[in-house]
This record gives structure tokens, sequence and C-alpha cells, in this order.
């Protein structure tokens, strides 16, 4: 009895080993499967792969190359960027600077003129003569301002307006038309469109006739035989006023009989 169950608990631990053994083979014939079919597939898809990673190292060199063309491009962009503002700057000062450069050369002449009329005056020169060279500097110096844009504001005769005459004083006149310049003292000019200096003016102001005079009126006055009579009640009333306050000062005497001396 003992050995049979020795031998069947024999049995039963050879098949479980067998069991055991048959199961590690399988996994490990299936881990190799699994490893050869990793491999072939990895052969397969090497290539592929290969040529992934070769475009996108391709790439990446590509836009490291235009991302460093952009940097050059963007710095040289800057530095010329740099460089027109300083060049502007130093044209804008050399502009403000000269800027009176072409009407300084065109007034030079003006002051050769001048000199040649006061060296014509020093040389004993007849006053009219010294006139017209004067005359004609001033014409020439007026010619200069207007090619320039400088304008005489015109004023004699003209309306008063604000924006282009200053008033600094009134005439009055019987043919003198209100608000009318009348004269001026000193002229105005404008540059173009802008007011460099207003003209100094007088503006009329025209006389109005005089109201007529309003009578006084006469205080009303009694007739004479009135006033006579009011005159001699007013007198007689204070005459006896004063006949009254008279009585009143003076004793009264005893209405029973003389006194007798013992």
């Amino acid at each position: 009895m003992r050995s049979r169950e020795k031998t069947a608990h024999t049995r039963e631990l050879a098949e479980r080993a067998s069991c055991r053994l048959s199961y590690r083979l399988r996994r490990e014939h299936y881990a190799k499967m699994s490893e050869l079919a990793a491999a072939e597939r990895a052969e397969t898809e090497m290539p592929s792969l290969k040529r992934t990673l070769a475009e996108r190292d391709q790439q990446i060199a590509k836009l490291t190359a235009d991302n460093a063309t952009l940097r050059d491009l963007a710095l040289r962009a800057r530095a010329d960027l740099d460089n027109a503002r300083k060049r502007f700057q130093r044209e804008k000062a050399e502009t403000i600077k000269y800027a009176a450069e072409q009407i300084l050369r065109e007034l030079i002449p003006v002051a050769d003129n001048l000199e040649r009329a006061l060296a014509s005056a020093n040389g004993g020169a007849d006053a009219k003569a010294v006139h017209d060279g004067v005359q004609m500097v001033l014409d020439q110096f007026v010619g200069v301002l207007r090619n320039n844009g400088l304008e005489a504001i015109a004023s004699d005769g003209q309306q008063f307006n604000p924006h282009f005459h200053e008033a600094v004083g009134t005439e009055e006149g019987e043919n003198v038309v209100d608000n009318q310049i009348v004269t001026t003292l000193q002229k105005g000019y404008m540059l173009r469109e802008r007011v460099v200096r207003p003209a100094m003016v007088r503006v009329g102001r025209a006389l109005r006739p005089a109201a007529a005079p309003v009578e006084a009126t006469q205080p009303l006055s009694a007739p004479p035989e009135e006033a006579a009579a009011v005159a001699e009640d007013v007198t007689q009333g204070q005459t006896e006023s004063a006949n009254e306050s008279k009585s009143d000062d003076e004793p009264k005497s005893d209405s029973s009989g003389p006194s007798t001396e013992k």
C-alpha cells in the first residue's frame, strides 16, 4: 500500500517537473521568437529610421544656418539704422547751423552797397546823390526780403484787424471812419502765412453830433399880491409872539385894594 502511494507521489512529482520544464522551454522559445521578430523588425525599420534621422539632421542644420543668416541680417540692419540716425542728426545740425547761409549770401551785396554809400557820403557827395544811393540799397534790401517770402502788411486805409494790426491809440475826426486805420506808426511783416510782427497803428473814431441840451425847469412862484400877503401875515405873527413873551416876564399887581403903611 505504501509502495503504491509512494509510486503515485513520485509519478505526480515527475509530471509536475515535466510541466514546469515544458513551460520554461515554451517561455524561452517565445522569448527567442520575440527577440528574433524584434530583430527582424528592427532590421526592416532601420533604413527608414535612419532616413528619418538623417532628414531631421538636415532640417536642424538648415534651420541653424537660416538662424545665423537672419541674425546677421538683423545685426546689419540695426547697424545701418544707427548709422542712418546719426547721419540724419548730423545733417539736421548742419542744416540748422547753416540755415541762414542763402539769405546772408543775398544780403552781402546790400552791406557792400551801404559801405559804398557811406564812403561817398564821407567823400563830400551831395545829399541828393547820397539819398538816391541809400534808396537803391533799401530797394535792394526789400527785394531780398521779398524773395525770401517776407511781405509788408497793408495798413493805411484798411479796416483794423487784430490778427495783423496792433492799435496803440485812436484819432477822432469828422471825416474819419470808425475802426479804420488812420496812421501807421510801424510797419508789420508776414513770412508767407505767418505774422512776424504786427503793424503798430492808430485807429480812427468818428465824431458824433452832440445831443441838444435839456432846458432846466423853472420853479413855480406865487403871484406878487399873494406873496406880499403871506409876508405880512408872517411879520404880524412874529410881533404877537414877542408881545406875549414880554407880558409873561412882568410882575402881576394885587386886585384886593391899595396897601397901607403903618
